[in-house]
C-alpha cells in the first residue's frame, strides 16, 4: 500500500506541519510521501495527479488539516475504488470526527492512524461536490459571504474579518422561503437555517442532531424556523449547548436519503459545504452514498 500525506500547512498552529514531518521520520520502516498544499483547493488537483502515478496500487490518503481540507481532498476523486481515507485533524474544526465521541482524541495521534483499522462510512454526493460531513444554508453561509468581502481587515489581526462577519450576520438575520424536497415530501416555509448532514456537528460547535450515524444510509435533516428573526439567538445557543428539547419546538427534523433545495423566489443559493462557501446555484440536489468510503480509524474504534 502507498501512504500519501496531504498537509495543509496553514491549518491550526503554524508549526504543526514541521512537527508532523518530524514524527513521520521517527517511525521505523515506514515508506510514505508527503505533499504540502500551497493554496485552498489544491488538494483535489494533487489527488488526481497521485492517483494517475499509482493507478494500479492501493493508496491510503491522510488528510492533515481541518474540515475544509478534507472536503477539498475528497473532491479530487472520481470514485473511491482502491482508496482508503484517513483524517489527521489539525484544523480549527474537525467536525466529522465528533461522531466518534470520546474516541475522537485518538485521531490526533498519527501512529494510531497508521496502524489503524478501516470501516465503511456513508458520504454525500451533490451537484456542487462531495462531502463527508454536512451541507447547510442560513446564517453560516451569510457569515462566509461577509468574510469573503472583509478579508482585507485581517491586516489588523488574524480572524478580524471572521469575528466582524459573525456579528453582522447575527444582527442582520433574514428569513427566506425555501422549498425543500425529501423522502417524506415537500416542505415550504421561511427557514433561518437548513442542515443536511452525514455527521451531526458543523463549525466546530453547532450540534444540529443529538446522535449522527454515518453508516445508516440516511442523512439527518433539520429545518429551523423561528417565528421572528430575533428568536434565532436562543436557537443558536441551543445548537451550541445541545439543547435538543428546545430545538424541537422551533424546527423540523427527519432522515432522508436525498434532498433538493431551492428558494421559492427562484434566487441563487449560498451553500456551506464543510466550510467551503458555494454560491451561484439555483438548486441543491444531494444524496447519501451508503458505505462508499473506506475510512481509517484507530485500532478498535467503532461507531
Amino acid at each position: 500500500m502507498v501512504h500519501i500525506f496531504l498537509i495543509n500547512p496553514y491549518a491550526g498552529k503554524r508549526t504543526f506541519a514541521d512537527g508532523l514531518r518530524k514524527k513521520l521520520k521517527e517511525i521505523p520502516d515506514f515508506n510514505y510521501f508527503v505533499f504540502n498544499t500551497r493554496h485552498a483547493g489544491e488538494e483535489a488537483e494533487l489527488v488526481r495527479k497521485i492517483r494517475n502515478i499509482f493507478e494500479d496500487e492501493k493508496i491510503r490518503f491522510y488528510c492533515c488539516g481541518g474540515s475544509g481540507t478534507l472536503r477539498n481532498m475528497l473532491n479530487g476523486f472520481d470514485n473511491f475504488d482502491n482508496v482508503e481515507i484517513a483524517f489527521f485533524p489539525c484544523g480549527l474544526s474537525n467536525d466529522f470526527l465528533k461522531v466518534f465521541g470520546k474516541e475522537e482524541e485518538r485521531f490526533h495521534l498519527i501512529s494510531e492512524l497508521i496502524d489503524g483499522d478501516v470501516i465503511a462510512v456513508d458520504y454525500i454526493r451533490s451537484n456542487c461536490g462531495v462531502t463527508l460531513n454536512t451541507f447547510s444554508l442560513g446564517i453560516d453561509t451569510r457569515v462566509g459571504e461577509r468574510n469573503r468581502r472583509l478579508r482585507f481587515l485581517n491586516f489588523f489581526g488574524d480572524n478580524v474579518s471572521y469575528t466582524l462577519s459573525v456579528f453582522l450576520a447575527l444582527i442582520g438575520i433574514q428569513l427566506k422561503k425555501y422549498v425543500v424536497e425529501t423522502e417524506t415530501g415537500e416542505h415550504c416555509r421561511n427557514y433561518a437555517e437548513i442542515f443536511f448532514g452525514n455527521g451531526g456537528v458543523l463549525a466546530g460547535n453547532l450540534g444540529f442532531i443529538e446522535k449522527a450515524d454515518p453508516v445508516d444510509g440516511r442523512a439527518d435533516l433539520r429545518l429551523v424556523y423561528p417565528r421572528h428573526s430575533i428568536l434565532y439567538f436562543p436557537i443558536l445557543l441551543a445548537l451550541i449547548r445541545g439543547n435538543y428539547s428546545y430545538l424541537e419546538k422551533h424546527s423540523y427534523a427527519e432522515q432522508s436519503r436525498f434532498i433538493k433545495i431551492r428558494r421559492e423566489d427562484g434566487g441563487d443559493l449560498s451553500v456551506n459545504q464543510d466550510g467551503e462557501l458555494i454560491t451561484g446555484i439555483r438548486e441543491l440536489t444531494a444524496e447519501i452514498v451508503p458505505k462508499g468510503i473506506q475510512f481509517v480509524v484507530p485500532k478498535g474504534v467503532r461507531l
